[in-house]
């Protein structure tokens, strides 16, 4: 029996990456609330785990400060007006800026569809006005050009700090009345790609980066 070709292969999730996933993206979505307390007993009764993976999760999650443990008391998820915003973006756009040369050589045509399609789908989440949407659009579109990079220390340090920035965007989608701009900057990253322009697609690509911070000021 022939094997298909198109079909790929994913490795069970451990238990750990299960539980640091979802609490992860509950902290991004608001749902576990700056400040708010963590019991890892709670946590282990819900996924129906030992507490060991559950404080493995913690624990990669403190590493990105979104959680703060305090030994010998309790953890509790990091206040989201302890990040420094223009910083956070800064490093963000010269890491997305830096994926973009390691993925030039990579993209293909279908990786530009991707591209085209995520942004094509953004667009209109925004219209629906559906933030998680928006949100997970943009980041599908910028995880495209992160992967082909093929770097696993940029895609940690990426990792590490769009947490921060994710939370700051649930605020951030809810304030802009028009996503012209930001759609416009992700057709002319993906322009600037298609007809060879590395130092263009980079600039582009801060610029993108850049025009939250600037939105939040306002």
């Amino acid at each position: 029996m022939p094997i298909p070709k198109q079909v790929s292969y994913e490795a069970p999730k451990s238990a750990k990456m299960r539980i640091y996933e979802a609490l992860r993206e509950w902290i991004i979505d608001g749902t576990l609330q700056p400040g708010e307390k963590i019991l890892d007993s709670e946590i282990s009764q819900y996924f129906s785990v030992s507490r060991t993976p559950v404080r493995e999760a913690i624990q990669m999650l403190a590493e990105q400060k979104l959680i703060e443990i305090r030994p010998g008391k309790e953890s509790r998820i990091s206040e989201i007006d302890s990040i420094d915003i223009p910083q956070t973006y800064k490093m963000l756009a010269e890491i997305h800026a830096t994926a973009v040369e390691f993925a030039f050589d990579k993209i293909s045509e279908d990786a530009i569809h991707r591209l085209k399609d995520a942004n094509q789908r953004f667009e209109q989440a925004f219209l629906r006005r559906d933030i998680r949407g928006c949100r997970s659009c943009d980041n599908e579109f910028h995880d495209i050009i992160i992967k082909l990079a093929g770097n696993d220390f940029l895609s940690f340090f990426c990792e590490t700090l769009s947490g921060h920035a994710a939370r700051i965007e649930n605020i951030y989608f809810s304030k802009v009345g028009d996503m012209d701009e930001l759609i416009h900057e992700h057709k002319e990253i993906i322009s600037a790609i298609e007809s060879g322009d590395l130092e263009r697609a980079k600039e582009f690509m801060r610029e993108n980066w850049l025009h939250t911070p600037e939105v939040l000021e306002k």
